[in-house]
C-alpha cells in the first residue's frame, strides 16, 4: 500500500511523532543526548522559524507540536532534525552508521478546536507518566517541556558547528575541543493556537494543571493496578543500541478531532486534495505535462506548490 499524501493545512497545528529504527532505544536520556538534541531542534527553530508548542522525547521515539506554514515548512524543519539528530546522537555518540529513525516522520493535523488541541498538548506532556516509567512527569529524566514551559523559561541544548570544526582541524594539523566551536541553543515554547488570547500566566497556568491532572492520573492507575514506576535507574539501565523482542503498534488517527462535524469537513477536504492530486498524477504519467497539482502538495519528480491568499484547499 502507498503512502498518504503529504498534506498540511496553512499555519495549522501538527503533531510529530517519529519512532527509531527497530525501535532500539537510541535517544536514551541523559545529559549529553538531550544537550545535543535540544541544541538541533533549536537551531533548527531559528534557521526556519519554526512554531513549536510541545516536545517529549522517549527512548524510541519523539513527540513534537509544531505549528508550520504548509508541508514544504515542515518537511523542511523536520529532514534538518532528523539529520542533524542522527550524526549527533548516532555517528558521534554511539557509531551507528545510518539515520536512527525508522523511514518518514508522521504527521496528523490538530482541529483549531480548543479541546482537540489541548487533548494533544496533554498525550503529549504525559509521556513518561502515563506509560508508568516515572511516577510523575516532572520525574522523567529525558526532554519534556512540561516543566520549562510552566516555570517560563526555555528549553536550552548545545549546538556543535561541525563544520568550524573540521576545517579548524585541517588548519591546525591536530584534534580539536569541539566545545570550542559549540553554541548554546534555546528551543522556545509558544502557547497553543487556542489560547493566544490568553495571558502569559493563564496560559502557563493551564499547562501546570494539565501537569497535575496527568500525576493524579497515573497515581490512580498505579494504585488500580497494584503496580509501581520502572524507575529512572532501570530506564537509564538500558543499553542505547540494544533490539526490543516485541514492538506494539498502533494505527495513527487521520486528524485530532473530536467533533464529528469538524472531522467531516476535514476529511472532505482531505479527498478532494487527494482526489485531484491523482487526477494530475494521472496526466503527468500519460504524458500530459501542463497539470495543475492542488496547492499545498509536492507533485512528483515537481517543486512543492505553495499556497495562495484564500486558497480553496486550506480547509
Amino acid at each position: 500500500m502507498g503512502r498518504d499524501l503529504r498534506y498540511v493545512p496553512p499555519n495549522s497545528l501538527q503533531h510529530v511523532t517519529d519512532v527509531t529504527f527497530q525501535n532500539r532505544p537510541f535517544l536514551l536520556p541523559s545529559e549529553e543526548v538531550n544537550e545535543r538534541i535540544l541544541g538541533v531542534i533549536g537551531k533548527a527553530q531559528k534557521k526556519y522559524d519554526m512554531e513549536i508548542n510541545g516536545i517529549a522525547v522517549l527512548s524510541t521515539h519523539w513527540h513534537l507540536l509544531l505549528r508550520p506554514r504548509d508541508g514544504a515548512h515542515l518537511s523542511t524543519f523536520m529532514c534538518f532534525v532528523k539529520t542533524n539528530v542522527s550524526k549527533e546522537i548516532g555517528k558521534y555518540m554511539l557509531g551507528w552508521d545510518g539515520s536512527l529513525f525508522h523511514g518518514r516522520y508522521h504527521s496528523t493535523t490538530v482541529s483549531e478546536d480548543e479541546a482537540d488541541q489541548v487533548k494533544v498538548l496533554r498525550y503529549i506532556l504525559a509521556h513518561g507518566a502515563k506509560e508508568l516509567l516515572v511516577d510523575t512527569v516532572e520525574e522523567w529524566p529525558g526532554i519534556n517541556s512540561a516543566v520549562p514551559t510552566i516555570e517560563g523559561k526555555d528549553l536550552v541544548g548545545k549546538w556543535l558547528n561541525r563544520t568550524s570544526s573540521y576545517y579548524a582541524r585541517l588548519r591546525r594539523g591536530e584534534q580539536v575541543v569541539a566545545d570550542e566551536f559549540s553554541t548554546e541553543e534555546r528551543v522556545v515554547i509558544s502557547p497553543l493556537p487556542c489560547w493566544r488570547h490568553l495571558s502569559e500566566s493563564q496560559w502557563r497556568g493551564a499547562v501546570a494543571d494539565l501537569v497535575e491532572d496527568i500525576n493524579r492520573e497515573a497515581a490512580l492507575v498505579r494504585e488500580d493496578l497494584g503496580a509501581s514506576s520502572v524507575g529512572i535507574e532501570r530506564i537509564l539501565g538500558a543499553s542505547p543500541i540494544s533490539r526490543p523482542r516485541c514492538v506494539e503498534k498502533s494505527p495513527k488517527p487521520r486528524f485530532h478531532a473530536r467533533n464529528p462535524a469538524t472531522y467531516r469537513r476535514m476529511l472532505e477536504v482531505w479527498r478532494e486534495v487527494t482526489c485531484s492530486f491523482r487526477e494530475a498524477s494521472e496526466k503527468l504519467r500519460s504524458g500530459v505535462r501542463q497539470v495543475v497539482f492542488p496547492e499545498g502538495t509536492f507533485p512528483p519528480g515537481l517543486p512543492f506548490v505553495p499556497f495562495s491568499p484564500g486558497s480553496q484547499w486550506a480547509g
